[in-house]
C-alpha cells in the first residue's frame, strides 16, 4: 500500500527540487512508470535500430499533454490514430507510449507537470492499452491451456506486464492477468486450471526472494504449470533463476513470445 502522506516540494537555491516531507511511495511510483515501459518494451535489444531516432518530440508533446489533460482518452486517442497510418499496435506502444511516458517523468521533474497530472496521464495509457483492438487478422489459439500473467506478490511496478499482457493478446492469445494477488490467493487461482504456462514478472533483484517463494510454492501446489520468468534485468539474475527450475526465462519480449509459443506447442502435444 502506497504511503499517503503527501510530496511537500520547495524551491532552493538553484531552482533545485527538495523533498521536505515522506512520499518516497509515490516517487517511487512515478520512477517505475518513466522506466518500466521504456526498459522493458521500448529499449529492448531486437527493437534499439528501429527506435533510435525515437518519434517526433512535438508529436511525444502533443500526446502528453492530451494524456494530463482532464477528460477521458478521447483526445489521446485521436492523436495515436493521427500518427499510427497504418503502424502497428505493438508499434505504438514501443515508440509513442514509452516516449510520452518519458517525457512525462521529464515534466514532473521540471516542474511541468504535477504528481496529480502524471498520474492521471498514467490511467489514461492503462485505459488505452485495455481498449486497444487486437488485429483483425489475428488468429485465436484453441483454449485447452490457459496462459496467465501474473506479477509476483509484492510487486509494484506492474505496467511492464500489461503492455506485454496486451502485446501478446494482439498476436491472438487469450492471456488471465492477474495483478496485485497475494501468493496464496495467486497459486488458488491456478489452482483451478488443468493446464497452464504461467509468465510471472519479476521487477528487478529486489522482487527476487518473492519470486523464489512463489515459483516453489508453484512447483509444490501446482506441478503441473509450465513456469516462465521475465522481467527487468533477467540477464544478471539468470544465474539465480536457472536454479529454480522453471521451464523458460526471458529477457526481452521477442524471447517471451518464442519461448511461451515453443512451450504451447509442447503442452498442445502432451497428453491429457
Amino acid at each position: 500500500m502506497f504511503n499517503s502522506t503527501p510530496i511537500l516540494l520547495r524551491r532552493g537555491p538553484g531552482d533545485h527540487r527538495h523533498v521536505l516531507a515522506a512520499g518516497a511511495a509515490q516517487m517511487h511510483l512515478l520512477a517505475g512508470l518513466a522506466h518500466e515501459v521504456v526498459r522493458r518494451l521500448a529499449y529492448q535489444e531486437r527493437d534499439a535500430a528501429r527506435i533510435r531516432q525515437g518519434p517526433p518530440t512535438h508529436q511525444v508533446e502533443r500526446l502528453c499533454e492530451a494524456l494530463i489533460a482532464t477528460g477521458d482518452t478521447a483526445d489521446a486517442e485521436e492523436i495515436l490514430a493521427e500518427i499510427a497510418r497504418g503502424e502497428s499496435f505493438e508499434t505504438l506502444c514501443l515508440q509513442y507510449l514509452s516516449a510520452a511516458t518519458r517525457m512525462l517523468g521529464d515534466w514532473w521533474l521540471e516542474d511541468r507537470a504535477s504528481f496529480a497530472q502524471v498520474t492521471t496521464a498514467t490511467g489514461k495509457i492503462f485505459e488505452i492499452l485495455r481498449k486497444a483492438d487486437a488485429p483483425a487478422t489475428a488468429a485465436a489459439r484453441p483454449t485447452d491451456v490457459t496462459v496467465v500473467f501474473a506479477s509476483v506478490p509484492g510487486e509494484q511496478h506492474t505496467l511492464g506486464v500489461r503492455m506485454a499482457a496486451d502485446l501478446f493478446r494482439g498476436d491472438g492469445w487469450e492471456i488471465a492477468l492477474k495483478l496485485g494477488y497475494t501468493q496464496d490467493e495467486l497459486i488458488a487461482e491456478i489452482r483451478k486450471l488443468k493446464r497452464c504456462i504461467v509468465g510471472l514478472s519479476i521487477g528487478g533483484r529486489h522482487s527476487l526472494d518473492a519470486l523464489g517463494d512463489v515459483v516453489t510454492a508453484l512447483h509444490t501446489h501446482c506441478p503441473e504449470a509450465v513456469i516462465v520468468v521475465s522481467g527487468q534485468d533477467i540477464e544478471e539474475l539468470r544465474p539465480h533463476l536457472a536454479a529454480m527450475g522453471l521451464d523458460g526465462i526471458a529477457g526481452e519480449l521477442q524471447e517471451a513470445k518464442t519461448t511461451i509459443s515453443a512451450l504451447w506447442d509442447r503442452e498442445m502435444t502432451r497428453p491429457k
